[in-house]
């Protein structure tokens, strides 16, 4: 079975992607810093970004993928994540989109060709920001 994986390298800024069988796959990760944010009630400040340390993080393998949503966990000093794996992945060649989707939680996250993301949390808050690849 043929699975679209994304590769590992970048040329000028655009994300390759790569027609490989899913049993030599190699996988990249992604960590996704939020620049921009807001729900019903509010759009996030600068301030308030900077302050909660807002990211995802995609980690890939030949068999599962993971989402992690990270942000300043002030009660413990540092940022912490909460880990979901992945319910379906969906690649958009023609389109140069990425899409993980966790079903429980109505959450998805989408990556562009340009390594720029949206993230919808499942309750009302979308972010967006730049993601880089980085080895796993």
């Amino acid at each position: 079975m043929n699975r679209w994986l994304w590769g590992r390298g970048l040329l000028g800024g655009l994300l390759v992607s790569t027609c490989v069988s899913a049993s030599s796959a190699m996988a990249a990760d992604h960590e996704c810093t939020v620049e921009r944010k807001f729900d019903s009630e509010r759009m996030y400040t600068a301030e308030q970004l900077k302050q909660g340390q807002f990211s995802a993080r995609v980690e890939e393998t030949k068999t599962q993928t993971f989402v992690s949503r990270c942000s300043y966990a002030s009660t413990e000093g540092k940022v912490t994540c909460d880990r979901y794996l992945v319910d379906k992945v969906e690649v958009d060649v023609a389109q140069g989109i990425k899409k993980l989707y966790v079903f429980r939680s109505q959450y998805n996250l989408q990556i562009f060709s340009g390594l720029t993301f949206v993230e919808d949390n499942g309750r009302g808050t979308i972010s967006y920001g730049k993601c880089r690849m980085v080895v796993p």
